[in-house]
């Protein structure tokens, strides 16, 4: 069997998912490769115009929206020849992702991987409270008038159609994220839908010892070290100014340390001690991160799952975060972290200063963490699930789903 799985850029969290089971789907006999718009992209003239597009988009709506009108070519025939599956991650930001699968050859099974809301949508991707997903989006909340009744609704048109083109496996990587999906029509057209969790490296992402992870990045040994980041720090929904606002309101600051990761700059609050690392894209060095810390604290306003707390708790680090999406799936309460109600700056402060304090609390979670994400997030039962979707795509094994709820798998 060979796979082909597609996600617009060669980095971030859905590539790194896509990149790490197409690895572990070796040991499962099944052949499969990553192919990105950053490799794909040969063409002259086109990716001008569709850039053009692209923030012509920006420009009409208020928080990130795609549509999929889009100029750039889909991946060429010869990369399609011999391929029996084809998996989409992210790929808003590419081509015109509904044509392609009206043309897309029948004997080729088609499985769609949810990281946000876009596949699903008229072209959002955080769900912040809005069913219009549930019928045709419109009015669009962040689409600005007029367009917001045209935009959204012909995007949900045109998937509409092509998802009933043909028999599409969507895969949710939460239950929260499942339940939102099945109420879609996008999705009901398809007929399948199932939830498998994410995985990670297990062999990466493990305790470190911690001296050496605070020598190499010249942490000081006492300090008590917070660790936090996001792919993006301006990005609102990481929610990374809030944070270390609530941060200098911790006592003792002169005993701690802010690692912070990630692209671009943010305002460094006065009195509180920040360490910018900068983007961090090599899992090992990722793994460094964590092992540095002695907590890991998200305020991210939604999650569909959580992968960056999962690795915190992979590596034996406890985690902060809210509960919100489908964070509480990622860091079951008490299990590998503590979880707070969203925005709820006293909760938060409260948790990370009981973290504090007892270091027998730290050592606790901290190994609940390790053997739940080792037990549950291996890369090994991810690609296996996988492989189990790619053959009844295929036919060989389909069994009848249609319309009926989500299955965890």
């Amino acid at each position: 069997m060979k796979v082909l799985q597609l996600n617009t850029h060669c980095g971030g969290g859905s590539y790194e998912y896509a990149a790490l089971f197409s690895t572990a789907l070796a040991e499962q006999g099944i052949e499969s490769c990553v192919l990105c718009k950053d490799l794909a992209l040969a063409e002259t003239g086109r990716p001008l115009l569709d850039r053009v597009i692209r923030r012509l988009y920006v420009s009409l709506s208020t928080d990130p929206w795609h549509g999929t009108r889009r100029l750039l070519s889909p991946p060429p025939a010869e990369d399609l020849r011999g391929i029996d599956v084809v998996h989409l991650h992210t790929v808003a930001d590419w081509f015109d992702v509904p044509r392609w699968l009206e043309t897309l050859p029948r004997r080729i099974g088609v499985v769609i991987s949810l990281h946000d809301m876009w596949h699903i949508s008229g072209g959002c991707f955080l769900y912040r409270g809005c069913d219009r997903y549930r019928d045709t989006c419109t009015p669009c909340p962040i689409l600005k008038p007029p367009l917001d009744r045209v935009l959204a609704k012909d995007e949900h048109r045109r998937k509409l159609r092509a998802y009933q083109s043909r028999r599409i496996e969507f895969v949710a990587n939460s239950q929260w994220l499942a339940n939102l999906a099945e109420r879609s029509p996008l999705v009901r057209a398809s007929g399948g839908l199932r939830v498998i969790t994410p995985g990670i490296d297990t062999e990466i992402f493990r305790p470190r010892e911690k001296a050496q992870c605070r020598a190499s990045l010249g942490i000081q040994q006492s300090a008590f070290v917070i660790a936090a980041g996001a792919a993006s720090l301006a990005d609102a929904n990481k929610n990374i100014r809030w944070l270390l606002e609530q941060l200098t309101r911790l006592p003792e600051l002169q005993d701690l340390v802010v690692l912070l990761a990630g692209e671009g700059a943010v305002d460094i609050p006065a009195g509180l001690n920040v360490r910018m690392i900068g983007g961090i894209t090599d899992p090992a060095a990722r793994a460094i991160f964590y092992g540095t810390a002695d907590i890991f604290v998200s305020a991210s306003l939604m999650e569909t799952y959580g992968l960056t707390l999962v690795e915190a708790m992979a590596c034996g680090i406890p985690v902060v975060a809210f509960r919100v999406g489908g964070i509480p799936e990622a860091v079951p309460d008490g299990q590998g972290g503590i979880l707070c109600p969203s925005q709820d700056a006293a909760a938060l402060r409260e948790a990370i200063a009981k973290l504090r304090e007892s270091p027998h609390l730290r050592e606790t979670l901290g190994q609940l963490g390790h053997e739940t994400a080792h037990s549950r997030n291996a890369a090994s039962l991810f690609a296996s699930r996988f492989a189990q979707l790619y053959r009844e795509s295929m036919g060989l094994e389909r069994t009848s789903r249609a319309h009926t709820p989500a299955t965890v798998t």
